[in-house]
């Protein structure tokens, strides 16, 4: 008697298999339909919570006391008081985000707590449109994944001690400016990809703008991105019959985006040239609003970026050949590692033959399945380096999804669709790369130029190497939870150390509004000597109106609220390398300060000279200082106050003890030496 062979009662469209296994087992039928309103309260509220939770845990810990977030605070400051961007301030990047900072300080008050909770605000707009973004083109699983990594890593990191390097208190505005700017153009292309309302395209023309007047990695992106997208949708009208071409069908399509897509980037762009161009003239309105491309183009800009020393250590162009190596091996190894278990997951689940440009693909995104287990495996910092990991990955994939893109567009394939926009998002996230190409560590740049890079991988493992297939069976299910367990992981290990430094940051500097928390002194100087700086100042010199910090103290003016003469507000070797010191020096000399702090600021870790050291590091700056400024106050050793500063005065830069060591120096009024018995 042969046993009847059992099988599982077959799925019924639109229900879940554990809702038929119930019904055919006589138990108590489940509401599919309760589950999907559960999850749309639940999901975007735990995105909620965790937002708040990091808030909470890192409250006024994300900035830096004296190096780069303060230069922010004070070109905000002066841009409310109504001081001009490129005239008496100068700024690397493009305007948009100091006019937005500085409205806020004319609007909300002048405070740390002002610019914080504009970042506050802004960060909640990308994690709103990342989430909308990734679940528009997977689910609502990738959409949750995709905010949550996107916090818990990039927002809120904090991975050295230097800090500046999250969403809240970025090291420059434009930085977290331009990367919603570019979310925004990324978003609407794929909601004019899904519903093909020609408004999309003049939201994308807004984002567009946005990236346009902050930085230029991010306009690069979005023009890549939108490069792409046109040029796809150009081919698809030609060719929407596959045996016939009619380029005037395109052409008209091209038309029509284009004029949106002008209308959108002009509704942001031409107001700020409005701006500039009653305040300072036309020719001043061209150069603001095109400071970016302007920037880029430069030749001194090339010029220092190119031979500065501590910018080619942080481009990796010290060692470009030994960087890329040994990026494109880890990427390699990756995808070899997890092409295997793809394949494996392939056996194992019994999926179909797919064809080979699938597997090609799927071995590719699988490399970001074995990242969170490195991310778990916090040894020898290895946690820093996973650009490293990323970029190869990153840029084959990209690669693939745009001839993929154009040649479905091209045979005129049903499928078009879902190529191009995997293309869009990736051409955008390789993109982002070009920077960390020979420096993918995250805890510098790579808190703004890697979200997207990541992401977009993520989605490539949760959807696009688990898709159905045409039997309706998932071809690689085992993947997406493998990956999601793995990379959970690695996130919270990163929050982890995040928070351990986030704990050590238990000084109280600054008052009022400007009140903040920093490391104590057994980790960094910097928040203590801000404060003795700060008290020694108000002692020393209460009558002072003008203030010029050498070479990096901008805070000092900003917390004492008094403004420097001088265009200029970094004066370290890379900012003197891309000013010139002849330029600063014509500055002071034609509006000295009354007062001015010189710091004796170590850059040994950047292999670079003390300020002053050489020519090229401001020893001519130094020198004229020297003889038209008297020493009206010490803070870190104890020379006589009321002597004349010596030609030795670079060793009196040089610090002596642990710590950052700093001197206030007077003049008076007519430009002539004081007497020592006037120094206060």
């Amino acid at each position: 008697m042969s046993k009847k062979k059992r099988t599982k009662p077959r799925p019924v469209e639109g229900l879940r298999p554990d809702v038929v296994l119930a019904e055919s087992s006589g138990r108590k039928r489940l509401n599919p339909r309760k589950w999907p309103v559960l999850l749309a309260v639940v999901e975007p509220a735990s995105i909620a919570g965790l937002y708040i939770y990091l808030l909470a845990h890192s409250w006024l810990r994300w900035m830096d006391p004296m190096i780069d977030f303060p230069r922010d605070l004070y070109l905000a400051w002066r841009v409310g008081e109504g001081d001009l961007l490129y005239k008496n301030l100068a700024n690397w990047y493009g305007p948009l985000a100091q006019l937005v900072q500085g409205a806020a300080f004319k609007l909300f008050g002048v405070g740390i707590d002002t610019t914080i909770w504009t970042n506050i605000a802004l960060t909640a707009l990308v994690v709103i449109v990342l989430r909308d973004l990734f679940r528009t083109m997977g689910n609502r699983w990738s959409g949750w994944l995709a905010s949550v990594v996107f916090l818990a890593v990039f927002a809120f990191g904090n991975y050295q001690p230097l800090a500046n390097y999250n969403f809240i208190a970025p090291y420059v505005a434009q930085s977290t400016y331009s990367f919603a700017g570019l979310i925004v153009v990324l978003w609407s292309l794929i909601h004019h990809l899904k519903s093909e309302r020609s408004g999309w395209l003049g939201v994308a023309g807004l984002g567009l703008a946005v990236t346009y007047l902050d930085k230029p990695e991010a306009l690069l992106a979005a023009m890549g991105s939108l490069g792409v997208y046109f040029a796809v949708r150009f081919i698809r009208a030609a060719r929407l019959q596959p045996q016939e071409i009619d380029w005037q069908a395109g052409i008209r399509w091209l038309k029509q985006a284009t004029l949106w897509l002008a209308g959108g980037f002009f509704s942001l762009g031409l107001p700020v040239f409005l701006y500039f161009l009653i305040r300072g003239g036309l020719r001043y309105a061209i150069l603001a609003t095109n400071y970016v491309p302007y920037t880029v183009l430069a030749t001194r800009f090339r010029h220092t970026v190119l031979t500065e020393h501590s910018q080619l250590i942080f481009s990796g162009l010290d060692e470009p050949w030994s960087h890329f190596v040994q990026q494109s091996l880890t990427g390699l190894v990756l995808v070899v590692i997890c092409g295997v278990m793809a394949m494996a997951a392939r056996v194992w689940t019994r999926a179909p033959k797919f064809s080979a440009g699938w597997w090609w693909l799927s071995a590719v995104v699988a490399a970001m399945g074995g990242l969170g287990a490195w991310l778990a495996n916090d040894q020898a910092g290895q946690w820093r380096e996973i650009g490293t990991a990323l970029n190869f990955p990153v840029m084959l994939a990209a690669a693939y999804t745009i001839v993929w893109s154009f040649r479905a567009a091209w045979t005129g394939r049903a499928d078009w669709v879902r190529p191009l926009g995997l293309a869009v998002i990736g051409v955008a996230a390789a993109l982002m790369l070009t920077r960390m190409v020979l420096n993918g560590r995250i805890y510098h740049f790579g808190f703004f130029m890697m979200p997207l890079a990541a992401l977009w991988l993520m989605h490539l493992m949760l959807i696009e190497a688990a898709r159905p297939t045409p039997d309706g069976l998932r071809a690689n299910w085992l993947l997406p939870v493998v990956f999601s367990l793995l990379l959970l992981t690695g996130v919270v290990t990163l929050a982890k150390f995040s928070f351990q430094h986030y704990a050590e940051k238990n000084l109280e500097v600054g008052e009022g509004r400007d009140h903040f928390y920093t490391y104590n002194t057994d980790v960094i100087y910097n928040g203590q000597f801000l404060k003795d700086l700060l008290k020694a100042f108000k002692s020393a010199t209460p009558q002072a109106q003008t203030l010029a910090v050498f070479p990096e103290g901008i805070a000092v003016n900003y917390h004492l609220r008094i403004r420097s003469p001088l265009a200029e507000v970094d004066f370290h070797p890379p900012a003197l390398a891309y000013a010139g010191p002849a330029h600063v020096l014509g500055e002071l000399e034609a509006h000295p300060p009354e007062s001015i702090i010189l710091m004796a600021q170590d850059f040994s870790e950047f292999d670079l000279p003390y300020f002053g050291a050489n020519e090229a590091s401001g020893r001519n700056i130094l020198f004229w200082i020297n003889d038209h400024y008297w020493l009206a106050a010490v803070e870190g050793h104890s020379p006589n106050a009321t002597t004349a500063i010596t030609h030795d005065l670079i060793d009196v830069l040089t610090p002596r003890a642990p710590g950052i060591h700093g001197v206030t120096l007077l003049r008076d009024a007519n430009d002539a030496p004081l007497a020592p018995a006037d120094v206060p």
